[in-house]
C-alpha cells in the first residue's frame, strides 16, 4: 500500500514538474473560450477569444461547416515583437464572425492559425435571437440584467457560487423554450479538466421557481414551458456545486421558436427532398415539413436547418446515406373483438428487409419493440448499427437478434464511436448459424417511447472492412522540418492485410511520404516535410486508408476508409484522452525550438534477434535548453498511441539514450528484433523528437524518413 500511495505522489510531482523545467519556447496557441459564445444567423458579431500561450499575429480562423466566417481584429496594443513571447497564461484576441443567412444553427469547431501554427478546436454556437452579452454584476436578483425576449444570454459562470440572474421581459404570451449550451462546449477543449455542470431554473419577478432543469441534452439544460404570460420573470443559472471558472462560458437561446430535438426519418438520401417530422416537446410531431438534402452533403452524421409554417428553426442532426431506406410502415389500427368475444386475428409478423437498408422507425409507445425479419445462409455475417442518440433521440436502444422460434440469439447495448461511449448499439459481424429467417429487434432499454424517440437502424451483409483515426487534429511544421501523422485501424470482420495511407490537400510547400499499416498491425505513419523556402500557410487535409480483401467468392474486394480526426485532451491526473472533431489541419509557421535532425541512417535492416543502433543529433534553436525525448513512436506514460515499428521490433530502452536534457543535442536508439520477428521490407518508421508542452501536450519533429527492415532467418 505504501508503494502505492508514493508512485501515486511521484506521478503528481512529475506531472507539475515536468513542464516548467522542459517547456517550449513557442507552443502553439491552446484555446480555452470565446465570449460572448454564440454567433447569429445572418449577423456580424465580435468577439474575445481566450487561450493558454500566445495568440499574437494570428492571421486566420478555421470553422468547420458552411456559411460560417470569421477574421482577426488585432489588438491595438499588440506589438510585432509580442509573436514571439510565450510568457502568456491566457493570451486573448478579437474575433469578428459573420454567419450567413442560410448558416445552420449549431455548435461548430473552430481554430486560429498563428505564427506558432495551428492552435487546438475551440467551439462556436451559431444561433438564431440576437445576443445580449452578460454584465458581471448581476450575481443578485435586485442587480438581475434586464433583456427582451427572444435573445440568445451570453455569459459566464465565472467564479465559485458564481449566480448569474437575468431579469426577462416577455411580450407576447405562449410557449417559451431556453436552450443551454454550456457543458457540450468543453468536451473537446484540451486543457479543460474540470467541466461546468449547468443548472438553469426560470423564476416569477419574486423569486417563486416556476420550472428548472438540469442535465437534458448531455449535461446542459433544456426548460421548455407550455406557456407563459406577457411580464417580467427571473432567469437563473449556476453550476450545480456552486463551482465557477472563467472559461466556464454558456449561452441561453430564449425563444418562442419550437426546439427540434430529434426527427423522423432520422436517415436521408442525398439530392432528395425529405419529409420531416419534427419532435419539438410537444404531444405530437410538427410537419411533417420538406428539407432539402445537398447532393454533395457529407455522407454520415450531418446538420439541417428545417421551417415550420415558415418560421426557420434550430439545426437538426440527420444520417446522410447511399444505402437504401425503409421506413417503418404506419402502426395498424387495433382489430375489434369478434363478435363472439374471442380474440382478434394477429397482427403481421416482423417487417420483412433485404439488406444493406436503412431501417427508419421510431419507439412510439413505452414497450413498444420492432422488429425486422432477413433471410440468412448458414455462416453468413451482418453487421448492425443503431443511429438514435447520436442524433438528438430520446432513444436508449438495445439491440436483439432473434431465431424464428423467438429464441435470443445475440444482443447489443452502448458501443464506442472514435473512442466515445454512445448509447447507440452496434453488432459487428454477427455470423448466422444455419440457413433461416431471423429478426433484428429494437427497445428502449429502460422500456419508454413516445414523442421523440425515432431511430435509424444500418442492416448490412459484413465483411472484411476496417477504419482508422488519425491520432492528433493538426500538424505543425516549419521550414524545412518534418512531423509524423500517426494512423491507428481498427478492423472488422476478420480483416488482416495491409492498409496503405493516403493525405490529400497540403498547403503549399509541404510534401508527403504516406505509409502504411502492416499486415495484421494497429498503427502506421504519415511522414509530412515543409521545404526550406516555405512561406507560411495551412490547409485542411483529407487522411484515408485504402487495401484489398477477397470477396465471397475469392474476387478482389477493394476497401477504402477515410479518417476520423481527434483532438487530443488532457485528462484530470495527467492522462491523455481525445475527442473526435470535424477537422484536421497542416500549418507552416516560424522556425520553432528544434532547426534540424540527423540520423546515421535511413535505413535499417535488423536479422530476427538482432540490435541495431541509430545515432541522432539535433540542432536546437539557440535559446532553447528544455529537455527533449528521442522516440521511433508516440507513447505517453508508456502507453503507445502510435507505434509504426514491425511487429517484434522495439526500441531497446537500456541500450538507448532518449532524454536529452540542459541542452544537450546528442542521443540514441537502439533497435532490437525479437528472435521471432517475422520479415518486413522498408516499414516507415522516423526517428521522432518531442519538446515538451504541459505534461501530455509535445511539440513533436521528425527526421528524414526512416525505413525499418526485418530480413528472413
Amino acid at each position: 500500500m505504501a508503494i502505492r500511495v508514493l508512485s501515486a505522489l511521484l506521478l503528481c510531482c512529475w506531472c507539475l514538474i515536468v513542464p516548467a523545467a522542459g517547456q517550449t519556447n513557442n507552443s502553439y496557441p491552446m484555446l480555452m473560450s470565446l465570449r460572448p459564445a454564440a454567433a447569429i444567423v445572418g449577423a456580424t458579431t465580435e468577439h474575445e477569444l481566450s487561450a493558454r500561450y500566445n495568440l499574437a499575429g494570428a492571421s486566420a480562423v478555421v470553422i468547420s461547416g458552411g456559411g460560417v466566417r470569421a477574421e482577426i481584429i488585432p489588438p491595438d496594443t499588440e506589438k510585432p515583437e509580442d509573436r514571439d513571447r510565450n510568457d502568456v497564461s491566457a493570451s486573448k484576441t478579437r474575433l469578428r464572425i459573420i454567419c450567413d443567412t442560410d448558416a445552420v444553427p449549431g455548435i461548430r469547431d473552430f481554430r486560429v492559425i498563428t505564427p506558432h501554427g495551428a492552435s487546438t478546436v475551440g467551439q462556436l454556437i451559431v444561433a438564431r435571437e440576437a445576443v445580449v452579452v452578460e454584465n458581471p454584476d448581476n450575481d443578485t436578483a435586485e442587480k438581475g440584467q434586464a433583456a427582451t425576449l427572444p435573445a440568445t444570454l451570453c455569459g459566464a459562470i465565472e467564479k465559485g457560487e458564481d449566480v448569474d440572474f437575468w431579469r426577462v421581459r416577455i411580450d407576447a404570451a405562449g410557449p417559451w423554450v431556453f436552450h443551454m449550451v454550456s457543458q457540450r462546449l468543453q468536451n473537446r477543449l484540451h486543457d479543460m479538466q474540470s467541466r461546468v455542470d449547468p443548472l438553469l431554473t426560470l423564476r416569477s419577478s419574486g423569486g417563486a421557481t416556476i420550472a428548472s432543469s438540469d442535465n437534458v441534452l448531455a449535461g446542459d439544460p433544456l426548460l421548455a414551458v407550455d406557456s407563459l404570460d406577457p411580464g417580467e420573470y427571473l432567469l437563473e443559472v449556476r453550476d450545480v456545486r456552486y463551482q465557477g471558472n472563467g472559461d466556464w462560458t454558456y449561452s441561453v437561446e430564449a425563444s418562442s421558436r419550437p426546439f427540434v430535438r430529434a426527427v423522423h426519418p432520422l436517415a436521408v438520401a442525398p439530392g432528395a427532398i425529405a419529409s420531416l417530422t419534427l419532435f419539438t416537446g410537444g404531444a405530437v410531431g410538427a410537419g411533417p415539413v420538406p428539407v432539402a438534402i445537398a447532393a454533395d452533403a457529407p455522407r454520415g452524421m450531418s446538420r439541417v436547418a428545417p421551417s415550420l409554417a415558415g418560421q426557420p428553426l434550430g439545426g437538426a442532426s440527420v444520417l446522410v446515406t447511399e444505402d437504401p431506406i425503409m421506413l417503418e410502415p404506419p402502426a395498424p389500427a387495433p382489430l375489434p373483438a369478434a363478435a363472439d368475444g374471442s380474440a382478434p386475428p394477429a397482427t403481421a409478423g416482423p417487417l420483412p428487409v433485404s439488406p444493406p437498408a436503412v431501417l427508419c422507425g421510431q419507439v412510439a409507445t413505452p414497450g413498444q419493440a420492432d422488429r425486422y425479419s432477413f433471410m440468412a445462409k448458414a455462416q453468413e455475417t451482418f453487421s448492425f448499427e443503431v443511429f438514435s442518440r447520436r442524433l438528438g433521440s430520446n432513444l436508449d436502444a438495445k439491440l436483439r437478434i432473434l431465431n424464428s422460434d423467438g429464441v435470443l440469439l445475440s444482443e447489443a447495448d452502448d458501443a464506442t464511436y472514435e473512442r466515445v461511449l454512445s448509447s447507440d448499439p452496434f453488432l459487428d459481424h454477427w455470423t448466422a448459424p444455419a440457413d433461416g429467417t431471423y429478426s433484428v429487434e429494437i427497445r428502449d432499454l429502460h422500456g419508454r417511447g413516445g414523442e421523440g424517440y425515432p431511430y435509424a437502424l444500418r442492416v448490412a451483409r459484413s465483411g472484411p472492412s476496417f477504419a482508422i483515426e488519425a491520432d492528433t487534429d493538426k500538424t505543425l511544421l516549419a521550414p524545412g522540418m518534418a512531423a509524423p501523422i500517426y494512423v491507428r485501424a481498427q478492423r472488422r470482420g476478420g480483416f488482416a492485410g495491409e492498409i496503405l495511407l493516403a493525405i490529400d490537400g497540403l498547403p503549399p510547400g509541404v510534401t508527403a511520404i504516406a505509409g502504411r499499416i502492416l499486415p495484421g498491425g494497429v498503427d502506421g505513419c504519415i511522414w509530412l516535410s515543409a521545404a526550406p523556402d516555405a512561406t507560411p500557410a495551412w490547409a485542411n487535409v483529407t487522411i484515408s486508408g485504402r487495401a484489398e480483401a477477397k470477396g465471397p467468392a475469392g474476387e478482389p474486394l477493394p476497401l477504402l476508409a477515410r479518417s476520423a480526426v481527434l483532438q487530443e485532451v488532457y485528462m484530470p491526473g495527467g492522462g491523455r484522452g481525445h475527442y473526435p472533431v470535424d477537422l484536421h489541419t497542416v500549418s507552416i509557421a516560424k522556425p520553432m525550438d528544434v532547426r534540424a535532425i540527423t540520423v546515421s541512417s535511413t535505413e535499417v535492416i535488423l536479422k530476427p534477434g538482432e540490435s541495431k543502433r541509430i545515432d541522432i543529433t539535433v540542432e536546437r534553436a539557440p535559446d532553447y535548453k528544455g529537455n527533449i525525448t528521442l522516440d521511433m513512436m508516440l507513447q505517453h506514460l508508456e502507453t503507445p498511441y502510435g507505434n509504426p515499428l514491425p511487429k517484434g521490433v522495439k526500441v531497446d530502452v537500456g541500450k538507448s539514450k532518449t532524454l536529452l536534457t540542459g541542452g544537450e543535442s546528442t542521443g540514441h536508439i537502439t533497435l532490437s528484433a525479437a528472435p521471432d520477428a517475422a520479415p518486413v521490407d522498408r516499414q516507415l518508421v522516423p526517428v521522432t523528437v518531442h519538446a515538451t508542452i504541459n505534461f501530455v501536450m509535445k511539440h513533436t519533429f521528425a527526421s528524414a524518413p526512416v525505413y525499418v527492415s526485418v530480413s528472413s532467418p
